[in-house]
């Protein structure tokens, strides 16, 4: 008896959450995500991983996105479990903020709807930079909301990242018809030109171009990918039969390509607003 007693001792706590409510208290977990997590710590690390590939919500072994979350920001955890539990939460969000696909005109091609694509990649965007930050050290008390109820997080996440975009897509939109537009994205083309020629130029500073490297390699992967498409001095799009385009290539529509050019462009550009010359 007392053996077990000490056995039981040795397992370490549900650690509680951080953030305060309005009146000074602190978040605390429904009761049912508490008890998976009491139960979830008597397994092994590689038991964890497995039970939480399980996407069957209503299958027995199934582990709550609240429970993988809280294990996620756990410290003790080897790289290749961190890696795992960051792909399993990945691709949760994933699925819960999906994209439709559609036929595009006069061909047998799904490409997926540009709205909602812009909206999944704020998204999982934003929640990477939280899990990401928080992991670094900086605990990050909007992550607690997500441990709680984290469906409703992720909504209110994806809200969000919906306004932003159908804002950014209004303007847009409503550049195209002003008399500057086609100046803007005509400079845009320009800049990025003489980005490109200054990469291949090594009688450029070395300290422009080393910084030009590392914002480029910093870019989300949709938008690095435009960008190094662009530096090839591939077309965004083409009415030509047979062109290989920027659009045929990431499977998009021309104005996703181009919203993910120009934000790409002021991410470099504000990387690199010391300089002289862009």
């Amino acid at each position: 008896m007392t053996q077990n007693v000490a056995r039981e001792r040795t397992q370490p706590p549900v650690a509680p959450l951080r953030k305060r409510l309005p009146d000074g208290g602190l978040y605390c977990r429904p009761n049912e995500v508490e008890t998976a997590l009491t139960a979830l710590l008597e397994l092994s690390t590689h038991e964890l991983i497995e039970r939480s590939r399980i996407e069957d919500v209503d299958a027995p072994n199934y582990v709550l996105s609240e429970c993988v979350l809280y294990f996620f920001r756990r410290p003790g955890l080897v790289d290749d479990a961190l890696h795992d539990l960051f792909v399993i939460l990945r691709q949760r969000v994933l699925r819960a903020v999906p994209v439709t696909a559609r036929r595009l005109a006069g061909t047998a091609k799904l490409v997926e709807k540009s709205g909602e694509q812009e909206i999944q990649e704020v998204v999982i965007q934003k929640f990477q930079e939280m899990l990401c930050g928080d992991r670094g050290g900086e605990y990050d008390d909007r992550l607690d909301c997500f441990e709680c109820r984290f469906n409703f997080a992720l909504a209110r996440l994806r809200s969000t990242a919906r306004k932003r975009v159908w804002r950014d897509e209004s303007r847009y939109e409503s550049t195209d018809f002003t008399d500057n537009a086609g100046e803007a994205s005509e400079e845009i083309e320009s800049a990025l030109a003489a980005m490109r020629n200054a990469l291949n130029d090594e009688g450029v500073d070395f300290l422009y171009r080393s910084k030009l490297h590392t914002a480029i390699n910093s870019l989300p992967p949709d938008q690095r990918r435009v960008i190094e498409l662009i530096f090839q001095e591939v077309p965004i799009d083409s009415q030509e039969e047979g062109v290989t385009t920027i659009a045929k290539l990431v499977g998009c529509v021309e104005q996703t390509v181009r919203n993910r050019r120009d934000r790409a462009f002021k991410t470099l550009r504000d990387a690199l607003k010391e300089e002289d010359d862009v």
